[in-house]
């Protein structure tokens, strides 16, 4: 073979080192993705942006025996995986040696393996969908988590615009059943106190929320504000109905915090 096909070879073959673990490759392998993290980072129009940590070295900071998993797709196009099989990795004797050893893992969780196809954008195919389609379950909790996390972020807006306003008590009433009168209970409550318009959009789903994740959603609050801000949460059950059951919620910020001098000092009234 020539000197100049060598070089070519050298050019093209390079070294992917994951968390410790090395995997060699041809950069066409990978570019045959070009959606992929992989596919895009090695793409002749990337070329100068590549900055090899030894030669043709990279290395990423992931799991690297995981990681066989993202060169099984990049090879064959799909990926076969079985959380009952413990797979065998290639590892150094030691650190001293250029021997290699063979080594089993422990299983790798469905987590795990999504957690890098997710990381190194890999497209699952509609061959492996059995395997790589998300369960219902999986999909109810990501959707209820996002609004959760929206009613958290709410909770907080209004804390902060009530400070504003120097308000002592946010108060809060949550039904279990939402209806015509509770919603007008919400549209007055909003004509005193304006900061309500954060949380008025949860008014239907507040009540599940709370019950769910109302000492929680406590802690994160004063994670956020600190272990002074009062969280009193209360739960009222109807004896005729459990339709009118309702959570009485009220936040509390203590007075001393609206310290004069203290605001004072941090306003634009502050003397240099």
């Amino acid at each position: 073979m020539s000197t100049s096909n060598n070089t070519n070879d050298s050019r093209e073959r390079i070294v992917l080192n994951v968390g410790g673990v090395k995997y060699e490759t041809y950069r066409s392998t990978l570019t045959a993705y070009p959606t992929t993290l992989l596919g895009t980072m090695f793409a002749d129009r990337n070329e100068a942006l590549l900055h090899p940590t030894n030669g043709n070295e990279y290395f990423f900071d992931r799991d690297g025996h995981v990681f066989r998993y993202i060169m099984q797709f990049f090879r064959t196009g799909k990926i076969n995986w079985s959380d009952s099989v413990s797979p065998l990795v290639l590892l150094p004797v030691d650190k001293t040696s250029s021997a290699i050893a063979t080594y089993p893992t422990l299983g790798i969780s469905r987590e795990e393996l999504f957690a890098e196809i997710d990381y190194f954008q890999i497209p699952i195919s509609s061959q492996n969908e059995s395997q790589t389609k998300p369960s219902l379950e999986k999909q109810a909790q990501k959707a209820a988590a996002l609004r959760v996390d929206a009613f958290i972020t709410a909770f907080k807006k209004c804390t902060f615009e009530s400070m504003q306003n120097f308000e002592t008590l946010i108060p809060f009433t949550f039904h279990r059943s939402l209806k015509e009168d509770h919603t007008a209970y919400w549209d007055e409550y909003e004509k005193v106190s304006p900061y309500v318009k954060f949380i008025k959009p949860f008014a239907h789903v507040g009540y599940d929320i709370l019950d769910r994740f109302g000492s929680e959603i406590g802690k994160c609050l004063k994670k956020e504000f600190g272990e002074e801000l009062e969280w009193k949460l209360e739960k009222h059950v109807s004896s005729s109905s459990k339709n009118v059951d309702y959570y009485r919620l009220a936040i509390g910020i203590p007075e001393h915090v609206y310290d004069s001098q203290g605001i004072l000092e941090v306003s634009c009234m502050a003397s240099d």
